[in-house]
């Protein structure tokens, strides 16, 4: 069983949370690289919000989480290990989920894996997304909920444009543009942002953000929307 611990509630845009730590754990390994601890950690959270009628959302991020934490013990870049206690590895790994925007609507929320196996150049990730939810009702949308015509060539040129890592873009100049996946999207009060991780788009360094605002995706969306944009807040920001 999962220990749980609380943390103090937050609130974003109308909706209040908790993030939860399902497990905090460490224990020791046998070997290590000169210069590390021969430690194996691990810490696996999630968000639960705190008004019961969001209680189908916070099953389906517990779900997320603990569905992640398997995954990686199931096999890839954990070896096969099985399971915390079979794991033989330095280093540790991490489930985490992260509130990106709020409303009394929607929430967008980004989960992922991030891991460290000690020696290794830097932490990586795996299995990293976002989804967004819909409060009212009380699903995840899809794409089709918001886009009416999907995302074409000429969108992805200006996302590509506005990418705001260009630096460690590769190709820099991809003629078609960077990806538009629904699940690297996230709503915001000015309109929706494109997110990726290391090695999405190039190398470690190529982590990046690209945002299109209402007045360029409005070719594309549906007349009637899921939810009011004027009332999401971001987290961090406005």
């Amino acid at each position: 069983m999962l220990a749980v611990f609380l943390v103090i509630a937050t609130t974003l845009g109308g909706f209040s949370y908790h993030v939860v730590a399902l497990s905090d754990r460490t224990k020791s390994v046998k070997t290590a690289p000169p210069g590390y601890a021969p430690t194996w950690k691990e810490h696996v959270e999630t968000i639960v919000a705190t008004d019961p009628k969001d209680a189908d959302f916070s099953r389906f991020m517990r779900g997320q989480a603990i569905r992640l934490q398997r995954d990686y013990y199931g096999g890839g870049s954990a070896g096969e290990a099985g399971s915390f206690e079979k794991n033989t590895d330095a280093g540790w790994v991490e489930v985490s989920e992260t509130i990106l925007s709020a409303s009394p609507d929607v929430v967008s929320v980004s989960i992922g894996t991030g891991f460290y196996q000690a020696g290794m150049a830097h932490p990586n990730v795996q299995g990293s997304r976002t989804y967004i939810w819909s409060r009212r009702l009380h699903r995840l949308l899809t794409q089709a909920d918001v886009f009416e015509v999907p995302p074409d060539r000429a969108l992805r040129r200006i996302a590509q444009a506005r990418f705001d890592n260009q630096e460690n873009l590769f190709p820099a100049d991809a003629p078609d543009g960077i990806p538009l996946d629904w699940d690297h999207a996230s709503i915001g009060r000015d309109g929706i942002t494109w997110s990726f991780g290391p090695y999405e788009l190039g190398g470690y360094l190529s982590a990046g953000d690209a945002t299109l605002t209402w007045s360029d995706l409005k070719p594309y969306l549906r007349r009637k929307l899921p939810f009011v944009a004027s009332t999401i807040r971001i987290s961090g920001g406005r």
